[in-house]
């Protein structure tokens, strides 16, 4: 009897042996699986990025560079300004220029950093106005504004987005692509060329903006603008 129970106690202590390195074995299998997927995640995410940041043409360098594509549909377009400067900010547009980028909504409790931007037209520097994107008579305000003549880009937002150069310019209501400004296109020996930090940009349109990115949009012949110009932010911007 004591023989048949002992044997009975082995075969139970077997068997709870093997489903034990069964369950081990098991989640051995679901961890490498996970680290797996994570890993190819990871590397597709990382893959994403360096696409977006080495994207565009035109022989620039676009290193550490970011983009957002199509940041300014159509539809933003509409009121902007195709004059020679001085621009003032053109607000009898700007409520739909807005809703056809679809930004977010102002706040600068969450999302809040500064961008300088210096405009130059055929060597002559012209003044970013003060109160873009900030139409009081209306109460219209952008996330993307300004609120003097340094030209300094407060970008305050209720969620963290890509703002980009070419928002603000809609914003501001004057013409902006890759290859014009305003009135002017390149051609003729003149072309608009834009600086981030002294770095050419290719796709100034949908390059996003960070803090105390010191941008410079010129149009003209080469060399006749400063490329990085000094960056003035006042102490706590």
């Amino acid at each position: 009897m004591s023989s048949r129970q002992e044997e009975k106690e082995r075969l139970r202590r077997e068997r709870v042996a093997q489903e034990q390195a069964e369950a081990k074995a098991a989640s051995r299998r679901r961890r490498t699986a996970g680290l797996f997927i994570a890993v190819v995640l990871v590397a597709a995410a990382i893959a994403g990025v360096v696409v977006v940041a080495t994207s565009g043409g035109g022989g620039s360098s676009d290193v550490g560079q970011t983009y957002s594509r199509n940041s300014v549909p159509a539809g933003a377009e509409v009121g902007a300004q195709t004059t020679p400067p001085p621009w003032r900010p053109e607000y009898a547009h700007l409520a739909q220029r807005l809703k056809a980028m679809g930004l977010p909504g102002l706040s600068e409790e969450i999302f809040h950093i500064h961008s300088l931007l210096h405009v130059y037209v055929d060597g002559r520097q012209v003044t970013v106005p003060a109160n873009v994107g900030l139409d009081q008579s209306t109460g219209t305000f952008s996330p993307l504004h300004t609120h003097d003549t340094s030209g300094i880009v407060h970008i305050e937002a209720d969620r963290t987005y890509p703002f980009t150069i070419g928002q603000f310019f809609a914003v501001w209501g004057v013409r902006f692509a890759n290859d014009s400004l305003g009135p002017y296109k390149s051609g003729g020996g003149k072309q608009l060329q834009v600086y981030v930090n002294g770095e050419r940009v290719s796709d100034p349109v949908d390059y996003v903006m960070h803090e105390h990115d010191n941008i410079v949009v010129g149009y003209g012949k080469p060399g006749s603008f400063p490329t990085e110009p000094p960056a003035n932010f006042p102490p706590g911007l």
